[in-house]
């Protein structure tokens, strides 16, 4: 089974910090934000969403009936559906779906096609500890993410396109806004790439911006951060 191989591969954790618990007390809802339900809907490819009903009933298809939220099943890639899981404190890893595995973080192609790095969807950088503290991703989580996306192209083609078109619809946004795209290869390197010119530069993780409450907290000593 595909899916079942794929999230074999793309098992570890992100980081060694459990981030939820550095996101969570600044989320409205108490809740990490990677698994707040009123901020991020999870999708899954169909065949995805077949293989979990098989195994778990972590997941069931999500709905609304507000008007507004229809619009969100015409931003998904084609071939894949919403759904809705029981809720963090009941989270089974083993059956996460590969974009809550991915998160925050998308596949990223450079104009001529090439799968060159992880950036990550800048509307959450305000609410997700790990944009504001990407040194802590780690270097087996970048090559898993990277052999488990090659994978998926493979098996289906259409979500490279997808992600190749959402990297140059990004391009076209941060060159409007004038900032840089901040990406990670899978060497455990971080670049400042133009989005006009595509020229990167590669700076270290304590150069980069952190953002809303974050920015304040990462000068402060958690309990498990205390040398002591």
């Amino acid at each position: 089974m595909f899916f079942e191989d794929a999230y074999q591969i793309f098992s570890r954790p992100l980081s060694n910090v459990d981030c939820g618990e550095k996101c969570g007390p600044f989320n409205e809802y108490g809740v990490p934000v990677c698994c707040d339900i009123n901020l991020i809907i999870p999708s899954a490819y169909k065949e995805e969403w077949e293989f979990l009903k098989e195994k778990t009933d972590l997941w069931q298809p999500w709905s609304s009936s507000n008007p507004i939220d229809v619009d969100l099943e015409n931003d998904i890639q084609d071939g894949q559906v919403l759904l809705k899981c029981l809720g963090y404190q009941y989270c089974q890893r083993s059956f996460r779906t590969l974009t809550c595995r991915a998160f925050p973080f998308f596949p990223y192609f450079d104009s001529r096609g090439n799968f060159i790095g992880l950036v990550y969807f800048q509307e959450y950088r305000e609410l997700c500890w790990i944009i504001s503290n990407l040194s802590v991703v780690t270097t087996d989580y970048k090559a898993d993410f990277q052999q488990a996306f090659e994978l998926l192209f493979k098996q289906y083609p259409e979500s490279k396109e997808s992600y190749f078109q959402y990297s140059s619809y990004i391009r076209v946004e941060n060159a409007d806004s004038g900032d840089k795209i901040i990406l990670l290869d899978f060497e455990g390197n971080v670049y400042l790439l133009d989005p006009d010119s595509e020229i990167s530069h590669q700076v270290g993780y304590e150069d980069l911006e952190s953002f809303g409450p974050f920015s304040i907290t990462n000068d402060l000593i958690f309990p498990d951060e205390n040398p002591e």
